[in-house]
């Protein structure tokens, strides 16, 4: 899961914990005002009572997300838009469509299709300044 926030804050430490865990300590904004916006964007997020205890949780179960890249066309170049797009429409069984899908303003690719899914695009043709984003 991913969560994305702009804020402006005097200071804000992180520490890396195990398991993909982390503990923020920031400092110059209000905590309420935190909770608040993150819980607008659909997910729960409350303090923790005791460390190790999980403060952010996601309502959707684990088997309605996908592991994949969403790809505008807005930020890609004409050619590797033009490669996509043909990859995302073959019509052949055990082609690249099955792990590239065009969503008419961009493309989703489901990273667990290949071990190195970009290292694939790359021998299709992908461009070097594509496969960086």
């Amino acid at each position: 899961m991913k969560v994305s926030l702009n804020i402006e804050a005097d200071a804000i430490n992180v520490l890396a914990l195990n398991m993909g865990r982390i503990a923020v300590d920031i400092d110059g904004i209000e905590l309420a005002e935190l909770i608040d916006v993150v819980n607008q964007n659909g997910y729960s997020l409350h303090v923790a009572d005791e460390p190790g205890k999980l403060a952010i949780e996601d309502p959707l179960p684990p088997v309605t997300r996908l592991n994949g890249i969403q790809c505008s066309t807005a930020h890609i170049s004409e050619a590797d838009n033009n490669l996509l797009f043909a990859l995302s429409h073959q019509h052949e069984d055990f082609g690249d469509s099955e792990w590239i899908s065009y969503t008419g303003s961009g493309y989703l690719i489901y990273l667990d299709a290949w071990q190195y899914p970009v290292l694939q695009l790359k021998k299709r043709g992908l461009s070097k300044a594509c496969s960086w984003r």
